[in-house]
């Protein structure tokens, strides 16, 4: 196998993965039996027996190397890191121990001659006492620290503990090598808007992940292409639609006619389809000429939209704070709020814009007194080109407002809702991160 060859097998995910857990399993077993045959080598080592028989052991000896009056001050000095010595008066009696215990051999194995274990018992989970008899026939009362995991031999617990650590490392390998890749991958996938303005995908990780995101690239390359030449094939229409729009308009006013009812009601055409020619302009640009985020007062925003409506004589009034600062784009947050506002006007006699700040979002409402939207229908008229039921047809358009607004909404990161107002109408919520 050449070495391009086995470049491109360790390359993928499965192999990766493989290779891993081969090389774990491989020094996990050669680090077992260099431990085995180290144990066997030094099983005669003070090291490699549990610690408490020694200490045992050490503490009856010093003890019986001293006289009877001095025994109780050197047992008091032996008495610390949980290790607790008291001398027995008097004659002591029993047999040479209490049964079986993991300790019982190891201490009588290392007990000078002439002392006996009279008596080993576990005193807690984590200790044992221990009564020794010295060479003149005292007593003494130990009580230490043990655990039985203690004496579970090093060839048993060190494969485990680098299992432990093989899978740690196998962990983090994953997180960084498969996990990480992936998260991006999802939040690329999840964050393409198809304007061109999102950044191409880094080519990074396995190879099933560098395809993907090299597939990723090229379908995001595509559709931008796609819809860049459909928003210039309709902008270049609605351009040269306009140019004989304006020229009837100028006509029709310079119209000498009777019947002065049809010419109002042709221009009034002519400005529905400029309006409608506008909004269709207005959806197509929306996230192409996208404004940069500010600091914006939302309060007097939406202040001076509703005093725009009421000088032209519509009744709109405004409710809410003097003042309450919003990091937004400012110009799009505007439009969106004045089409909702437009919208109501069309069907309502009344309109309310209503500004609170509530656990951490900000909330606008804008509340009409019109038919509203039947419940059915609530989702459906927030989507491009898609009109209500006849009782809200009195109004011409390709029914781009509330999409226009939905689009706006979804790029500031917040939400748009329709809800029944009371006692009739419609109200329209959007809610804003605060932050």
């Amino acid at each position: 196998m050449t070495t391009v060859a086995r470049a491109r097998w360790l390359d993928g995910i499965a192999s990766q993965i493989t290779t891993l857990l081969v090389v774990a399993i491989t020094l996990s077993t050669i680090t077992t039996i260099l431990l085995v045959l180290l144990t066997l080598a030094e099983k005669d080592h003070p090291t490699a027996a549990y610690e408490g028989p020694v200490r045992i052991a050490t503490i009856a000896s010093g003890l019986d190397g001293v006289s009877a009056s001095a025994r109780p001050t050197l047992a008091a000095a032996f008495s610390r890191n949980r290790t607790e010595v008291r001398m027995v008066e008097g004659p002591i009696g029993g047999g040479a121990g209490s049964g079986a215990h993991p300790l019982k051999d190891k201490i009588m194995d290392r007990l000078p001659a002439g002392m006996r274990l009279l008596w080993i018992a576990d005193e807690r989970p984590d200790e044992v006492r221990v009564v020794i008899r010295l060479t003149d026939g005292q007593a003494a009362t130990i009580v230490t620290p043990f655990s039985t995991l203690a004496l579970l031999p090093l060839p048993l617990i060190s494969p485990l503990i680098f299992l432990v650590v093989s899978a740690s490392a196998l962990s983090i390998w994953a997180g960084r090598r498969l996990i990480d890749p992936l998260r991006r991958f999802a939040n690329a996938a999840d964050q393409f808007g198809g304007d061109g303005a999102d950044p191409a995908l880094a080519e990074a990780g396995p190879l099933e992940v560098r395809q993907a995101a090299s597939a990723f690239n090229r379908m995001r390359e595509r559709i931008g292409r796609l819809i860049e030449d459909r928003t210039n094939l309709l902008l270049a229409i609605s351009h040269d639609l306009r140019t004989p729009l304006t020229r009837m308009r100028l006509r029709l006013a310079e119209l000498q006619t009777d019947d002065e009812g049809a010419r109002e009601r042709l221009l009034e055409d002519v400005a529905s389809l400029d309006s409608s020619i506008t909004a269709a302009v207005t959806y197509l640009r929306e996230g192409i000429d996208e404004e940069p985020e500010e600091n914006a007062e939302l309060s007097s925003i939406l202040g001076t939209i509703c005093d725009q409506f009421a000088d032209a004589g519509f009744a709109v009034e405004y409710e809410g704070p003097v003042r309450l600062t919003l990091r937004c784009r400012p110009r799009a947050l505007e439009r969106a709020v004045t089409n909702l506002v437009d919208n109501a006007t069309k069907y309502g006699a009344t309109v309310r814009v209503t500004l609170t700040a509530v656990a951490g979002l900000v909330r606008i409402d804008v509340e009409d007194d019109g038919p509203g939207v039947p419940a059915i229908e609530k989702a459906r008229v927030l989507e491009p080109f898609y009109r209500a039921d006849p009782a809200r047809q009195i109004v011409r358009g390709f029914g781009l407002g509330l999409a226009i607004v939905a689009g706006i909404v979804r790029r500031h990161g917040g939400t748009l809702q329709l809800m029944d107002n009371e006692p009739k109408g419609l109200r329209a919520r959007i809610e804003l991160p605060a932050a």
